[in-house]
């Protein structure tokens, strides 16, 4: 029984989206998706850990040597034996967390793992079912991200699959270095070198670990690209300073330090290697492409730049339009530089107060978006901000352009997926949930290191009521991202309009403990005690607080107008709306949640949607938002709103 396909290398590797669920004791085990489910109550494990434990379970009973799980879990990477004690130990913690342990891991010493379960057996007829089982039709759900992909087309494979010149890169990772002599700063860097060398692999990019603790390992070819890090454990908090080289020069490209409370420090390999696989995706994107980004002072800021548009300080833009400007100054054909270039004036345009200013910039994010595509049509992040800055409620505008890119854009990836999350964000506004979720699927998997769109789908799903995948989504976006300002504003979001006060304010607590921790959190709290107490007193104050943080940009308007719905004033979040509209862009989306449905119920929801264009775009593409076409949300869609959208324009 094979369930593995090979890769560009020839290795058999499992590919878990091939693997149909299957029972092991009491277990429901759902391969596609990573999860485990027993009793209605569903957990996620990592992808490497389900994939350890696909190929045991394919064994059927017999003893599975540590070179075969290489060949079929680490698709032949040179990987030391603790990456897979590591995987080993956490499926034994996990069998260990039922009543009655639903399988048993036994260990070989010097041979390999065997894995025995009461429903396991070994016989052709029980193999033969278990390998029909793979073909039958899956889940609702697992369909639907198969539709996504299907959606994708050739650009997701495109963006996915290494070129000639990326297969050829290879990325030495160094053991990290200890300052602590203690063994939990020698373990901590072990573990930050083996998952490095995992979350590359993935990445479809050949690496491997070095041998030493400096100097070059005698692995041939020679590296492109070197990782290298330094583990800081003194108590109470870990640190790892990391620094990407280039292989040939050893110059730094890249470098940063994290940081993290000693206790919680556990997820802190996740971390670095999920931004170490992004920074060198980006980098060998930049070497193959043509004209290449071969000089590291060049590939640094262009490093830079990619860094601050993922997770934007606040008034970076200078920043970003200073070193995109020395970047396109040096390749002046590199179209992917004046990408970025035109992202940076952007996200001036936006920061300006001043309007002739902020119309210059508009401009010049215009005119570079349109250089990138006349030097390079396959530029994925060019179609985003030319839609971006069409008027806002011009929507068909908007998604003409996106569509446009949908259809030829291919590279990079993390623009690419960035095309298909913004197309997402566009629906959303426009009421159209479902199709949403479907393309910021097909986001994530376009690019799956970048931390936005995790923190996208975990509110996607949050919306449209499916809390259990909100919170597995968040539990991911905060293991690889805990500081990134997406992840913590929709960890803000989920925990204050969907959980229970207690839980809620629970996770204002830890996100208080961070060192980004910032204003907005007491506003959330104030929120979330005023809809606990049920007081009309309480409510009152909590809006009138609610309004002076939007007021100061400490909340965004769109969650102010949610909150005052929240707390049972559609009126009032009404007319909180329509004073923004007088003076302010306001995006859509905030009026499709559960938490403003009374909102849509409201008769001035029409007048609402006229301002902001929803209505000509209904009627003008016969695409109605989902709550007037799902029946459970239909009696949401007033006659009037009907009537409107029917009429001739």
């Amino acid at each position: 029984m094979d369930h593995s396909t090979p890769d560009a290398t020839g290795v058999q590797s499992i590919d878990l989206a091939r693997e149909s669920d299957f029972d092991l004791g009491s277990l429901r085990i759902r391969p596609a998706r990573c999860e485990v489910g027993s009793n209605g109550v569903t957990e996620t494990v990592q992808r490497r850990v389900m994939q350890v434990l696909v190929a045991l379970v394919q064994a059927r009973g017999s003893v599975v040597s540590q070179e075969v799980l290489i060949n079929l879990c680490w698709r032949g990477l040179s990987v030391s034996d603790d990456a897979i004690v590591r995987c080993i130990s956490k499926l034994r913690k996990l069998a260990a967390a039922y009543p009655d342990a639903p399988y048993a891991i036994e260990t070989i010493p010097g041979v390999g793992y065997r894995l025995t379960s009461s429903n396991l057996g070994t016989d052709d007829e029980a193999a033969a079912g278990w390998r029909d089982r793979r073909f039958r039709v899956r889940a609702v759900g697992v369909a639907a991200a198969v539709v996504a992909l299907l959606f994708a087309g050739s650009a997701i494979w495109i963006a996915r699959a290494p070129s000639a010149d990326e297969q050829q890169v290879r990325v030495l990772v160094q053991p990290f270095q200890t300052l602590s002599q203690n063994q939990d700063s020698r373990s901590m860097a072990q573990r930050i070198s083996n998952e490095v060398v995992d979350q590359l692999g993935d990445s479809q990019i050949d690496a491997v670990m070095g041998e030493g603790e400096a100097g070059a390992s005698t692995t041939s070819p020679s590296p492109g690209l070197i990782v290298t890090g330094i583990v800081h454990g003194d108590a109470p908090t870990t640190s790892v300073n990391v620094r990407i080289e280039d292989g040939a020069t050893h110059g730094a490209l890249w470098a940063m330090e994290f940081e993290r409370d000693s206790k919680e420090a556990s997820d802190l390999p996740l971390e670095i290697a999920a931004r170490i696989a992004d920074e060198a995706n980006m980098v060998i994107f930049a070497r193959a492409t043509k004209p290449s980004l071969t000089d590291n002072s060049s590939l640094s800021a262009l490093l830079q730049v990619t860094d601050m548009i993922r997770d934007p300080p606040n008034g970076a833009w200078a920043q970003m339009i200073d070193r995109a400007q020395g970047l396109v100054a040096r390749h002046p054909d590199f179209a992917f530089g004046h990408d970025v270039l035109a992202v940076a004036y952007a996200e001036a345009a936006q920061a300006i107060d001043l309007p002739d200013r902020a119309k210059a910039m508009s401009d010049a994010a215009v005119r570079e978006g349109n250089l990138t595509l006349k030097l390079d049509p396959e530029d994925a992040g060019a179609y985003v901000v030319l839609s971006d800055l069409q008027p806002a409620y011009d929507y068909r505008a908007r998604e003409a352009i996106l569509l446009r890119g949908l259809k030829v854009a291919k590279h990079p990836k993390e623009p690419l997926g960035g095309l298909y999350s913004t197309e997402g964000r566009l629906l959303d506004n426009v009421g159209r949930l479902r199709e949403a979720l479907t393309l910021k699927l097909v986001a994530h998997a376009a690019d799956e290191w970048g931390a936005p769109k995790t923190a996208q789908l975990a509110r996607a799903y949050a919306n449209m009521g499916d809390l259990a995948a909100a919170r597995t989504w968040l539990q991911k976006g905060v293991q690889l991202w805990p500081n990134h300002s997406g992840v913590r504003r929709v960890r803000q979001y989920v925990a204050g309009f969907y959980e229970q006060p207690a839980d809620a304010l629970a996770v204002f607590d830890s996100l208080d403990a961070q060192p980004s921790s910032d204003e907005s959190n007491a506003i959330w709290r104030t929120y979330v005690e005023a809809r606990r107490a049920h007081s009309a007193t309480a409510i009152a104050a909590a809006i009138e607080q609610i309004r002076a943080a939007a007021d100061q940009g400490k909340i965004a308007r769109e969650i102010a107008i949610m909150m005052i719905a929240g707390l049972g004033e559609p009126q009032q979040a009404i007319d909180e709306a329509n004073a923004a509209l007088d003076h302010q862009e306001l995006q859509t989306w905030f009026l499709f949640t559960p938490v403003t449905r009374n909102i849509r119920r409201d008769p001035g929801f029409v007048r609402l949607a006229r301002r902001t264009g929803l209505i000509g775009y209904w009627r003008a593409t016969g695409k109605l938002p989902d709550f007037c076409t799902d029946p459970a949300s239909r009696s949401d869609c007033t006659a009037q709103l009907r009537a409107l959208i029917k009429a001739r324009a």
